[in-house]
């Protein structure tokens, strides 16, 4: 990689511009409290001013990677298994989330970066053909930095309601939330593990992922993640109850820009040729074809604002960006040992469904040794098929059951020969 006193100034002004640009998209973007990136990067800018070197050394590194590539002959890479540490900080005893819903977040990453989707079959056809699969694979660790067992989780009591919110800092500027000593959570090794926070935000965003070479100092390197907004909490009426603003989130981290790069068709976009050139942000679930700047917006991207429920892909152009962040300012996470898969007792074959009694969604943890895919069925008391889909064996997606009749259900899972079952009762919502 190029040390910032060796690129050309040219670049380093472009960069620098491409910067302010972004701030004037972030005026416009910021009440739609969706992605914080661009408000870190402004705060970044003010903290430390050689944030820009440091993007402008990634972004030539980037480049140039991805060119070579372009001639050398195409092998098969094998699977990237990430790192990762989930912080939950909490005031409240309501955010103090549940293993599940961090144990379902990493099953959606599992899917979205793998092309597991349940929602891939909704990519329009003239697009069909750019949507990849990463290959990067997503487990809570299970060493700490020191070598002892963990399941890659930390919990933190803290004093301050809104720390997930940066407006929550020290006089100095300094976020509470990375430090310990300030009422937040260190990171791991940051080298080592892709650090998550999951932290109350007070409807400041839903989340942020920093860009390589953009964290002030290695200790806030990471994503960070509303309480409310991580994991899938269920169809409670919001628009990103998925788990796919981590995914977004994930996707600054490993290098990826906004879609739609600076408002503007003839401003700079995100540096990615197979990505249609976009004027904006989209909200909502629009309509296919969406046109700006000559050609249909790829609104179903991960790296625009649509809803959860209408995003679907990345490219092979993303893909190869996020490639160049693991070879080069992400490559400790390719040589880490933090996700050592270490045998276990395994309980009997089961599921467990939980309330039982159900309220208004049915969250399943199971212990079957599944493999790839689960078929997963809900049946009323007669026999009727209600509810049908397929998950990826690492998560069985939470079922909304605020529209069923009170009465017994029966939920069957299945995965080849390997079938269970679980009796539920839901209630009256009354």
């Amino acid at each position: 990689m190029l040390l910032p006193e060796q690129l050309p100034m040219n670049k380093k002004v472009t960069y620098l511009l491409i910067l302010l640009l972004t701030f004037g998209h972030w005026l416009v973007a910021q009440e739609l409290d969706k992605c914080g990136h661009d408000l870190l990067l402004e705060n970044a800018l003010e903290r430390d001013p050689a944030v820009v070197d440091r993007m402008a050394a990634v972004e030539t590194f980037t480049q140039e990677w991805i060119a070579n590539q372009a001639n050398r002959p195409a092998q098969t890479r094998e699977i990237i298994t990430i790192p990762v540490v989930v912080h939950v900080l909490w005031n409240e005893p309501s955010e103090d989330i549940s293993n599940l819903q961090i144990y379902s977040q990493i099953g959606i990453l599992n899917e979205d970066f793998r092309m597991r989707n349940e929602n891939i079959n909704e990519i329009p056809d003239d697009f069909k053909a750019l949507a990849v699969d990463v290959g990067f694979e997503f487990c809570l660790a299970t060493l700490t930095p020191e070598g002892d067992l963990t399941d890659g989780i930390t919990r933190t009591q803290t004093d301050w309601p809104c720390i997930g919110d940066f407006n929550t800092s020290t006089e100095s500027g300094i976020p509470r939330l990375f430090y310990s000593i300030l009422g937040g959570q260190d990171a791991w090794d940051p080298r080592r593990y892709l650090n998550i926070w999951v932290a109350p935000t007070c409807n400041a965003f839903l989340g942020f992922g920093f860009n390589p070479g953009q964290s002030v100092s290695p200790q806030e390197d990471g994503v960070v993640l509303d309480t409310d907004y991580f994991g899938n909490v269920c169809n409670d009426g919001r628009n990103h109850h998925l788990g796919r603003t981590t995914t977004h989130e994930i996707g600054h981290y490993f290098n990826l820009k906004h879609i739609w790069g600076t408002k503007g068709c003839e401003e700079e976009d995100d540096f990615v040729e197979d990505t249609p050139r976009q004027d904006n942000f989209h909200l909502g679930c629009p309509t296919h074809p969406s046109e700006s700047c000559g050609s249909a917006d790829m609104f179903m991207n991960f790296m625009d604002y649509t809803d959860d429920a209408c995003i679907s892909m990345f490219t092979i152009g993303q893909k190869n960006r996020m490639l160049a962040a693991i070879n080069g300012p992400r490559s400790g996470l390719l040589n880490s040992n933090r996700c050592l898969f270490i045998n276990r007792p395994r309980p009997d074959l089961g599921i467990t469904v939980f309330p039982n009694p159900v309220g208004d969604c049915i969250h399943v943890e199971f212990n079957a040794n599944f493999e790839n895919d689960v078929t997963v069925l809900l049946y009323d008391s007669s026999g009727k098929l209600i509810y049908e889909t397929i998950n990826n064996a690492s998560n069985i997606r939470s079922i909304p059951a605020d529209g069923l009749p009170p009465g017994v259900y029966y939920l069957h899972l299945t995965n080849g020969s390997t079938k269970v079952t679980e009796q539920i009762l839901v209630r009256d919502a009354k």
